[in-house]
């Protein structure tokens, strides 16, 4: 799932490079203030934080040696880098929307488990293996940019980089579940095909009621793939 990016013009001054497991507590506390604050499955259901559980899967990820980052030279005369963007990614096959449901049958109905019921469901309809003839993909989990410096182009920045690493590992396909109206719109303009579309007010629960409530304009999760 992934959070709202909006981005117009060429980042200046911006490295990306894969994320080390040494990045762990920054990356971490990164995703806290930039990502999880306005992550529509996040706070579009109580409680509007994140799980312990959300957090432990997403930096699992950076074992994988797929996650990126994108660093900025701050001002200032010692030059110091911080983080203004990071890509959360990972293998994944088609045996992953059983591993999700099993991964709901054991987290039962706290909050990671209806997020994961209903990133399962999505990736079985999705069924990107059958859609595309290919036996696995990259499927990208978050994409996060500094609140202060969005507009920059990062988001594609890190998105490209991440379509030519994949190339790199051998993969033949790049998912993405955009739960994000802005993080959708950036996947249109980066010509990925739109191949899932599951709208926030018709996902219910057994009661009718819709399970997650974002505020406006993220009205829907988009899942995009594309070839590598």
């Amino acid at each position: 799932m992934t959070g709202g990016t909006s981005q117009t013009n060429q980042a200046e001054n911006v490295q990306i490079r894969r994320i080390e497991l040494s990045d762990h507590d920054e990356v971490l506390q990164f995703l806290r203030k930039h990502y999880y604050l306005e992550e529509p499955l996040t706070i579009g259901s109580e409680p509007k934080e994140q799980d312990p559980e959300d957090e432990k899967f997403n930096m699992s990820q950076l074992a994988n040696g797929t996650c990126l980052m994108a660093v900025i030279e701050s001002g200032g005369g010692d030059k110091r880098k911080r983080i203004a963007g990071v890509l959360i990614s990972g293998p994944k096959d088609s045996s992953e929307a059983a591993h999700l449901f099993e991964e709901v049958a054991r987290l039962g109905s706290n909050k990671w488990g209806r997020t994961l019921k209903l990133l399962a469901c999505i990736e079985r309809d999705s069924n990107v293996y059958e859609r595309y003839n290919v036996a696995k993909a990259l499927h990208v989990h978050i994409v996060a940019v500094d609140s202060a410096i969005r507009g920059r182009a990062i988001g594609a920045r890190l998105i490209e980089e991440e379509k030519n690493l994949g190339r790199q590992l051998g993969y033949p396909l790049l998912t993405i579940d955009c739960t994000s109206y802005y993080s959708a719109k950036l996947c249109d303009r980066l010509s990925m095909d739109c191949i899932n579309v599951v709208k926030y007010e018709s996902y219910l629960d057994q009661q009718g009621k819709p399970v997650f409530t974002p505020p406006s304009p993220h009205d829907c999760v988009k899942t995009f793939a594309t070839r590598l």
